[in-house]
């Protein structure tokens, strides 16, 4: 017998929501329930009779809006997912599938090279969501992304619910990540469980905004994690000698690029235009953290 999942989505005006909420209806295993937190401009949301929608007055950050759906859930397992990314069929259940088989937290993967996916989308999800491809192997991982993710609500009620210090996307998933592993937690990756990511990035100045934040919040990240992340030569270079540490980005990024494509021959060999950009794009992150 499955868990009951409750499927909690943070949304800002996405386009797409439609699209997710079809696909959920879909899903080989249902879930219990489907929580939609935010503003929907286009009212699909609320004109869904079989859909939860919890409507704020502001713009809410993704962190509030998890922790809000999290108050109202009745699963046993909370699946955070994003209103942008579009779940396959068999989703739910390859989650399920693992929590059943004793792994409380669980992240699933982003298909890569589908049709209707832009070359400029599929920069951004290869240099933002790299290491979650679904051509990435399955095993465990340092950090976990909660675009497409599911966890035990006892677990979370256990370790804290999302920091509502991180306003833009991506650092309260690592917060959560850090907390999860300094509690025992293992953190494992599915490949299997994968979703559409419509993202919206689809310019160059957007893939560069976007990077850029993630790199911008990672050092308020490392100073409240510090025992856990070490510090990196880089990091140790960019608070004494910043200059030099800014024209060594090339290569830092160079490593960025070896440790995301070594692993994934097929994401090389099938989308090998895609890493002029990519490279340039993880150049953003470090450029952030000197930035902030």
């Amino acid at each position: 017998m499955m868990l009951g999942a409750s499927i909690i989505i943070p949304n800002l005006h996405s386009p797409v929501l439609g699209n997710v909420l079809a696909a959920l209806r879909r899903q080989t295993v249902p879930p219990l329930e489907v929580l939609v937190i935010g503003q929907d401009r286009y009212g699909v949301a609320a004109a869904a009779p079989d859909i939860r929608f919890i409507e704020t007055p502001h713009p809410t950050p993704p962190a509030l809006a998890r922790n809000i759906g999290v108050v109202y859930a009745r699963g046993v397992v909370c699946c955070f997912l994003d209103a942008d990314c579009v779940p396959a069929a068999t989703w739910l259940e390859r989650l399920l599938a693992q929590q059943q088989q004793g792994r409380p937290v669980v992240s699933g993967s982003i298909a890569i090279g589908v049709p209707g996916e832009s070359f400029w989308q599929r920069c951004d999800n290869i240099a933002s969501l790299g290491w979650f491809l679904a051509t990435a192997p399955a095993g465990e991982r340092h950090f976990l992304s909660t675009a497409n993710l599911a966890l035990r609500r006892d677990v979370l009620h256990h370790v804290g619910l999302f920091n509502e210090q991180y306003r833009f996307p991506a650092s309260e998933d690592t917060d959560l990540s850090l907390r999860l592993r300094s509690h025992g937690y293992p953190l494992y990756f599915a490949a299997d469980a994968t979703v559409y990511h419509r993202t919206q990035r689809t310019t160059p100045a957007r893939i560069w905004r976007h990077i850029w934040l993630h790199g911008h919040q990672w050092i308020p990240l490392r100073e409240q994690h510090g025992h856990m992340f070490g510090v990196p030569y880089w990091q140790r270079l960019a608070r004494r000698v910043p200059l030099l540490a800014r024209l060594l980005i090339p290569l830092v990024a160079l490593r960025d690029m070896y440790d995301l494509y070594s692993p994934q021959p097929t994401l090389l060999r099938r989308f090998s235009r895609t890493m002029p950009v990519v490279y340039w794009a993880r150049w953003a992150g470090y450029v952030g953290q000197l930035d902030y």
